[in-house]
């Protein structure tokens, strides 16, 4: 177990932006101080420095951003910076979530012998950085078991610690008062929510459940509202799409509110929340019915019976039923608005489950443990002088 003496850990992202693995890292923040670990921060700024701020984690700005990164120039003065803030605080664990950004961190985490913990948020990782990451000697988390079989399949072996969500951040009850009224919805209008990185394939899917809800014309969804909750280097086309979708229907019913640091405000008003990941543990804390459709493909209503099966395929964001489409996503909208009890059933169970599974302290626990295996591996050797010359020797290569 960490001890008092190796209590301070630097969590390496690229920035603060909105998004899920920010997010994500935010709620290990918190989860830290519960269990008694200091964390610190070390990457760019963004949206979610107050947010971080508030939980008592302090920061140390250094542009991690890939536009930076990519210059091959950079390295040795990143290197440099992160070795500095590491010695400058102690620091006893390096914990990284991206790359490159990541393998410079453990590059300079190396140097000094510190040991790394690299937590991998989805199969969208660079194989070679992966290896490069493995040869560092960083000790390997998975967010899901779709992530945990694909870093297998590469001969990585990973500890499981899924996504925790602060129930004081996400919790059930009405949204706040007037936000339904700013966006122009009518009290009675059903709403459905997406919120994620309008960017790639979930972008795809913002513009597929776009046009799936202007295909429903009869009862309660043909009077429903959309709220999109993000944004990314494909909003601009998405606004697009939701500009022509609402002069075709001849009514304004898309509501594009970009990023949002306060999603829980925004979760509240749906009825139904179309989302993925983090994001579906989320809206599963506020009492909100799940309809997953991620990265991957279609899962489909999260509902008791397949609980376990949605976590496996990690909400459709790493593993899925099938291709998604506009066809199967408004029959499915068109059904589930019309049975509004059983929305709000499906959503208290939702929380239940979710609240049992992914509460923020379990998670504390997890990575005290496994900080406390890498501090134990360092000891014995893993950061031996020829280690950290070969790691030098690798940056050229990043």
């Amino acid at each position: 177990m960490i001890g008092p003496e190796r209590s301070k850990v630097l969590m390496v992202m690229d920035s603060l932006a909105v998004g899920g693995t920010e997010t994500h890292v935010l709620s290990l923040v918190k989860a830290l101080g519960r269990v008694g670990i200091q964390p610190y921060y070390a990457g760019a700024g963004g949206r979610m420095y107050e947010a971080y701020a508030r939980a008592g984690c302090p920061m140390y700005k250094i542009d991690l951003t890939p536009g930076r990164l990519l210059n091959p120039s950079a390295g040795e003065a990143v290197v440099g910076e992160l070795r500095r803030i590491m010695r400058f605080k102690a620091v006893r664990i390096v914990h990284v979530h991206q790359t490159p950004s990541g393998v410079y961190a453990a590059i300079a985490a190396r140097e000094l012998g510190i040991p790394v913990v690299f937590t991998v948020h989805g199969a969208y990782y660079s194989h070679e950085q992966l290896r490069e990451m493995k040869e560092l000697g960083c000790l390997f988390i998975s967010v899901s078991l779709p992530v945990q079989a694909y870093l297998n399949g590469l001969g990585i072996e990973s500890e499981l610690v899924p996504n925790a969500v602060d129930p004081l951040e996400f919790y059930p009850g009405p949204a706040p008062s007037g936000l339904r009224e700013s966006l122009g919805i009518p009290d009675a209008a059903p709403v459905v929510v997406y919120a994620s990185r309008l960017a790639w394939d979930k972008a795809a899917v913002c513009s597929m459940l776009i046009r799936a809800a202007a295909r429903i014309k009869d009862g309660r969804g043909a009077s429903l509202h959309l709220v999109v909750v993000g944004d990314g280097n494909q909003y601009e086309e998405i606004k697009r799409i939701a500009q022509q979708t609402q002069k075709e229907t001849g009514r304004r019913f898309i509501h594009l509110v970009g990023s949002q640091t306060r999603i829980r405000d925004y979760l509240a008003l749906g009825d139904l929340v179309v989302g993925t990941g983090r994001v579906a543990l989320e809206a599963m804390h506020c009492a909100k019915p799940v309809l997953a459709i991620g990265n991957h493909g279609y899962f489909g209503m999260v509902e008791p019976q397949v609980y376990d099966r949605a976590w496996e395929m990690y909400f459709g964001d790493h593993a899925s039923e099938r291709r998604p489409t506009e066809e199967v996503i408004a029959d499915r909208l068109a059904l589930e608005l019309e049975a509004p009890d059983r929305l709000r059933w499906m959503g208290n169970s939702a929380r239940k489950w979710a609240s049992e599974r992914f509460g923020i302290d379990r998670i504390g626990e997890s990575l005290r443990r496994i900080y406390g295996r890498a501090a134990e591996a360092a000891r014995e050797g893993r950061g031996s002088a020829n280690e950290k010359e070969g790691a030098l020797s690798r940056m050229d290569r990043i």
